[in-house]
């Protein structure tokens, strides 16, 4: 009887198909996370639209947008205020918009429920510092640009999160108050979670670099000098507590634009002082809630003088097309 030989791969064959099988595995791989991605930041996009509604029905109902925080240390923050508008109502129930975080008090115990729609599925904290046994948020609102401009364009001051000049200050802004249009004024954007690590020198990780928050010493304006530096005190803890109208948990400006690198955000130990912008982890920039309830993609390479202009509420500037 003659031995009949089994076809089969040779060797060289099934060298050539595994190389072909990783071929398409290099190449899918990239385009499900594209994919992936692009949900993500249609998800974050939607978001934010529910916050426009939000926003313009508590306008409706209290002729004034909500406070960005009342004076210290009444800090509660403009999201926490929008809760009953975004299908929260119970939970709205248990903040006292006038009170204060202190710790046991019903604004505190509040700010340890989630909220999912306060979160972005492109960052992996998934709404949490890790250490902390409060809730954060991804969506922050604008307090305006965070500096005052001499006529020749250097800075001439910084201002406190009570004299902010976007739409989220201290003061209830009204429509009628937006004397640069509802579609030329930022309300909301996107944000970035903290990693809860210790940081005692500069980072050099994307993710910190991203995250932190420069705290310069007592006493100091958060000037873009110190932002620079790196003197100063590394907060890692950014976005912790959606119910907290800081800097660094729920308010920003325009000054940085958007995920600018080579300056790290800062701020002095007050919180109520900063140079704090908009991140996200979709590729080429944010989404930007406006006053009129629409929602765009703001570039990182937007013009920083059309991003200031956005920033304002009645500062007479024309942002032009972006």
């Amino acid at each position: 009887m003659k031995n009949q030989t089994r076809p089969g791969f040779t060797l060289i064959e099934l060298l050539v198909v595994i190389a072909i099988i990783a071929v398409l595995v290099g190449l899918l791989v990239p385009a499900v996370q594209k994919v992936r991605e692009a949900a993500n930041r249609m998800s974050c996009s939607n978001n934010l639209k529910q916050l426009g509604l939000a926003m313009h029905n508590y306008e409706g109902a209290n002729q004034a947008f909500p406070q960005g925080r009342n004076g210290y240390p009444k800090v509660v923050s403009a999201p926490a205020r929008l809760l009953a508008y975004v299908e929260q109502e119970s939970l709205q129930k248990l903040i006292d918009p006038e009170g204060t975080l202190a710790i046991g008090t019903q604004n505190d115990l509040a700010g340890k429920y989630r909220v999912k729609m306060f979160v972005c599925p492109s960052d992996p904290r998934n709404g949490q510092v890790p250490g902390s046994e409060y809730f954060g948020i991804n969506y922050v609102a604008n307090n305006g640009t965070g500096v005052t401009f001499a006529s020749n364009g250097t800075i001439s001051g910084y201002l406190k999160i009570p004299d902010g000049n976007g739409v989220f200050a201290q003061i209830p802004t009204r429509f009628a108050d937006i004397l640069d249009g509802a579609s030329n004024t930022a309300a909301f954007t996107e944000s970035l979670l903290g990693t809860g690590l210790s940081i005692t020198t500069r980072p050099t990780d994307l993710m910190n670099i991203q995250t932190v928050v420069l705290e310069v010493p007592s006493g100091n304006d958060p000037t873009p000098a110190d932002c620079e530096s790196g003197a100063g005190t590394w907060n890692s803890r950014r976005g912790e507590q959606w119910i907290n109208g800081h800097y660094g948990n729920t308010l920003y400006n325009h000054f940085l634009t958007p995920n600018q690198s080579g300056k790290w955000d800062c701020g002095n130990k007050s919180h109520n002082k900063g140079l704090t912008s908009a991140r996200s982890f979709h590729s080429g920039g944010v989404n930007l809630l406006l006053c009129d309830g629409s929602v765009r993609f703001c570039p990182n390479s937007v013009d920083p003088l059309i991003w200031r202009a956005l920033a304002t509420r009645a500062g007479g500037e024309i942002p032009g097309d972006w």
